[in-house]
């Protein structure tokens, strides 16, 4: 079985290249890595109309070309809370919402959440469809919850490559687990982790939550791992990290035996060793100097 790839490209954006299909969640692209982008995906998925997870001039970048078949959004990315400006502060603009302003509204479809947070309400009913069979690809949706209200719900999705048996969990910004999330169990080999357990006092929640979901693998994302290197610019969301090591091991601590923690480095591409479903670490081998400095002097 030919190998995978994984991208954490900073912030809240993912891909991965699946072989057949090729996905991304929440890209959020900038300078080079922007103009170098190609439409190389499939599918993309929107968890919520926040600039850092939908961003306009990323997503006219890659929302293209013959390749390219479908954007997938809250509703929120559609008809936002108004007025935006307003409701949003700096997390939302009216210059970019609704997304059908920057892709073609037949290449943009709304998903809804199929498992729902009951401090939200429980019995909510939508006008539109939670899951979607896309061939090898089947997707199951989550309700997330960055400034959301009941009726606009942000959205997480589960996508299971189902020949290959391997399953990708992207929240969203959630920030608390609920019981619904135990209908995931048994289901997800990666959780690109973004906030859920994050600050002083928390830490229970990402223990909830793994323990409703129980995956096999934790991704951990949404923080900025070099503030000089990282791809995303100093100045945009999101916060730097004092020591990123640091940081991953007080990660690691609240895991425990949970699962097991892969630390990922914004705008490396790991390759997925299948069927065993293990990243393979690599060295990369290379010399800045012709003859070593220390042989002089």
């Amino acid at each position: 079985m030919d190998n995978l790839f994984f991208r954490w490209w900073g912030c809240g954006a993912f891909d991965a290249r699946l072989g057949d299909i090729n996905i991304a969640f929440d890209p959020y692209l900038f300078n080079q890595n922007l103009a170098d982008a190609q439409p190389i995906y499939d599918y993309i998925f929107i968890s919520h109309e926040h600039f850092d997870h939908c961003h306009p001039e990323t997503l006219r970048q890659l929302c293209r070309g013959a390749r390219f078949k479908k954007l997938f959004v809250n509703i929120g990315c559609i008809t936002p809370a108004e007025p935006i400006d307003e409701k949003y502060g700096d997390a939302a603009f009216e210059r970019d919402l609704p997304i059908t302003k920057h892709v073609p509204a037949d290449k943009v479809e709304v998903l809804y959440p199929e498992y729902l947070n009951a401090t939200q309400g429980a019995s909510r009913q939508f006008p539109g469809r939670t899951t979607a069979d896309l061939g090898v690809i089947q997707v199951e949706t989550i309700e997330s919850g960055e400034n959301q209200s009941p009726q606009l719900p942000t959205n997480g999705y589960l996508i299971t490559h189902v020949p290959k048996n391997i399953s990708i969990l992207h929240t969203g910004d959630l920030h608390e687990p609920y019981p619904a999330l135990a209908n995931l169990r048994g289901k997800v080999d990666f959780l690109i982790h973004m906030k859920t357990g994050i600050g002083e006092g928390l830490s229970h929640r990402l223990i909830e939550l793994l323990a409703l979901i129980q995956p096999r693998f934790m991704i951990p994302t949404h923080y900025r791992t070099d503030r000089h290197a990282d791809p995303i610019p100093a100045g945009h969301w999101p916060p730097n990290v004092t020591d990123t090591m640091a940081f991953i091991e007080s990660m690691r601590d609240i895991v425990g035996d949970r699962t097991r923690l892969l630390p990922f480095t914004a705008g490396i591409e790991y390759e997925v060793q299948m069927p065993e479903k293990q990243v393979i670490w690599k060295w990369e081998w290379f010399n800045t100097w012709d003859v070593p400095p220390w042989r002089n002097g």
